[in-house]
């Protein structure tokens, strides 16, 4: 999982953005509203001029604004909306919605047979699959229950029943939103609980000792039985105490009682790290200060325009935020310094537990499997002549690098060794201490970012962390039926549906938008925009050369390519990015915890866009004629 500088934001941070305001959510938002209503002012007039004739369209907007603020809005009552949401609960529970869990139940069981047992990161597996699955199958629902039912009511005429009590259309509006999230939670619930029990179960696991060897001292060293498709090599100390080699993405507490060797359950899988993130400064092949540390020509992760959508309409124009790990070279002077805060001594009791995972380059063929040695150092940041003898360290691609550095280690201050205490002599007066990774093969290379390595204070329990998991797919949700409602309330259910799939659709293809963009504005793109590409296609042209067509005609071209992608960017990036705006199955599946600051943010996001779409919804609704 690799972090964008977005992630890294606080909740204030994201809203306000304090000395960029224009990139707020908070501003961005609100602009994104004011557009909307707009061109939904003007849609309305067009529509209405063409039946009324520009007179009246003019006085028939007038008055839909004039109902919103003076009568719908204020007269909306709670009581009417509980009774229009409760009927769209019955109407979808008749619909025999409830077979949806028989449905995912049988596909867990049959899961059992095709997930792979022999993967290196069952865990990452099991998590992936259970939260993509229910992901896709309630944002499936939740388009289909939330863009049949009012078009159904119309055709079938018994929506008369309703709109001739006193209804407003605020009221049908929300109800049906409610109704129908009240189905989709009553679903997603019973999933989730199946979801925890499938990867739990389906991860436990036990083992037996199949061999052991005394060592002398009382010390024994052994391996474990053959299960699950692994076997772990454990050491066990004098005092009957041991810890089994991880394998699997876990390992196993072996303890020695009696005479009887026991190996306890499987840990370490099921984890929701709480990660403390420090700032990242690179140094040079000559040990000067640099941003970016040193490019491999290995591939660049973009993020896109914030965390989509409504964080992204204003800060588009701006660009992307690239997220590239720098490289630091073994042999040189080159290093990573880390510099962590609020480090004390009731956060950290006993050390700093330090987690690194560090991609590897290597500049030479030969031996792929062993891993590139490192070191990491303990400095204070405001006198480096005080640090610690390097923590040496082999990382290994796509592992978890964990560290336990201590209270006291040996070390050097102003050129004389000794024994340094952490927090006395290496964090300053400010909290502040340094963590400095450096490459130890020459010619091998290690990448990071600033989210690579970390600090662990704490851990979250992983059922609650998938708890929150299951939060976002709801926020997810709770956008489909909003927007699957709104599309129903002037176009008929297959449309509806259409519509909503093609919005979804495209906040999904929003990453792809942006690269494309991001190459069109430098000249790099490969094969051109969409004229370009379909021309290559017909000519059968290789991509990576120049198109043989003259100068004039080629500029126009491109000069179509590019107003069609800034007009295909301009519409995704005021569309809701799901995966990106509200995805934490990358955290869960990781192993580290859902910060409630994202959470936050997310449920600020989704509240944005369901007002917006229950607006729209409105002046669908009031501009519909429903003949008697």
């Amino acid at each position: 999982m690799t972090l964008q500088p977005e992630d890294f934001w606080s909740f204030s941070e994201w809203l306000l953005r304090p000395g960029a305001f224009l990139e707020s959510a908070l501003l961005q938002g609100v602009a994104l509203l004011i557009l909307a209503v707009l061109l939904g002012l003007v849609i309305g007039y067009i529509v209405s001029a063409v039946r009324y004739g520009p007179g009246e369209a003019f006085y028939a907007v007038a008055g839909v604004l004039r109902d919103l603020f003076t009568r719908d809005l204020p007269g909306t009552a709670p009581r009417r909306v509980y009774a229009l949401a409760r009927l769209a609960f019955k109407e979808a529970i008749r619909r025999r919605i409830l077979f949806v869990i028989g449905l995912f139940a049988v596909g867990l069981l049959l899961a059992g047979w095709y997930l792979d047992p022999t993967s290196d990161d069952p865990a990452r597996l099991y998590i992936s699959f259970v939260l993509t699955a229910t992901n896709y199958l309630i944002l499936m629902l939740a388009l289909f229950i939330s863009c049949f039912s009012l078009p159904a009511d119309i055709k079938s005429r018994t929506i008369y029943t309703i709109v001739t009590k006193p209804v407003r259309a605020t009221e049908i509006v929300l109800g049906r939103i409610f109704g129908f999230t009240a189905v989709g939670t009553l679903l997603l619930v019973p999933m989730g609980l199946l979801s925890y029990l499938f990867v739990t179960r389906g991860l436990d696991h036990t083992h037996t000792v199949a061999s052991i060897e005394e060592l002398g001292d009382g010390r024994f060293v052994g391996e474990t039985s053959y299960d699950r498709f692994h076997r772990h090599e454990f050491t066990i100390d004098a005092e009957g105490n041991g810890l089994a080699e991880s394998e699997r993405g876990h390992r196993h507490v072996v303890t020695k009682v009696g005479d009887e060797f026991i190996v306890g359950d499987p840990e370490g899988a099921l984890r929701a790290r709480v990660p403390q993130y420090g700032g990242l400064q690179f140094l040079n092949r000559q040990g000067l200060p640099d941003t970016q540390g040193i490019d491999v020509g290995y591939e660049h992760i973009r993020g896109g325009y914030g965390s989509g959508g409504l964080s992204r309409f204003i800060g588009r124009t701006i660009g992307p935020r690239r997220i590239e790990h720098g490289y630091i070279e073994g042999g040189t002077l080159c290093a990573a310094i880390f510099t962590f805060d609020e480090i004390t001594p009731d956060k950290y009791p006993d050390g700093l537990p330090l987690e690194m995972k560090l991609r590897v380059f290597r500049t030479y063929k030969g031996d792929i499997v062993t891993g590139v040695r490192g070191t990491v150092t303990v400095r204070n940041p405001q006198n480096q002549a005080i640090e610690s003898e390097p923590f040496p360290f082999v990382a290994q691609e796509y592992q978890v690098d964990e560290t336990e550095l201590p209270i006291e280690f040996d070390g050097t201050a102003g050129g004389e060794s000794r024994t340094l205490n952490l927090f006395e002599d290496l964090v300053d007066e400010n909290g502040h201490v340094e963590i400095v990774v450096r490459c130890s093969d020459p010619g091998q290379y290690l990448g990071l970012t600033q989210g690579d390595v970390y600090l662990r204070p704490r851990e979250s329990t992983f059922g609650w962390n998938m708890t929150k998991a299951y939060f976002s797919i709801w926020l997810q949700m709770v956008m489909v039926i909003a927007f699957g409602v709104m599309f129903s309330t002037t176009l008929s259910g297959p449309v509806a549906m259409i519509a909503t799939f093609v919005l979804v659709l495209l906040g999904f293809s929003a990453e792809s938008v942006y690269d494309t963009r991001y190459y069109i504005d430098r000249g790099q793109t490969m094969g051109g925009g969409p004229i370009e590409s379909l021309i290559r296609t017909f000519r059968q042209d290789a991509m990576t050369v120049e198109l043989d067509i003259q100068s004039t005609p080629l500029k126009i071209i491109q000069g179509i390519d590019s107003v069609a992608v800034y007009t295909l960017d301009a519409v995704v990036t005021s569309l809701p990015n799901l995966p990106k705006m509200l995805g934490t199955a990358e955290y869960v599946a990781s192993g580290f915890d859902v910060f409630g600051a994202l959470l936050l943010r997310h449920t600020v996001t989704t509240l944005g866009y369901f007002i917006l779409a229950c607006f729209i919804g409105y002046f669908f609704l009031k501009t519909r004629e429903i003949a008697a």
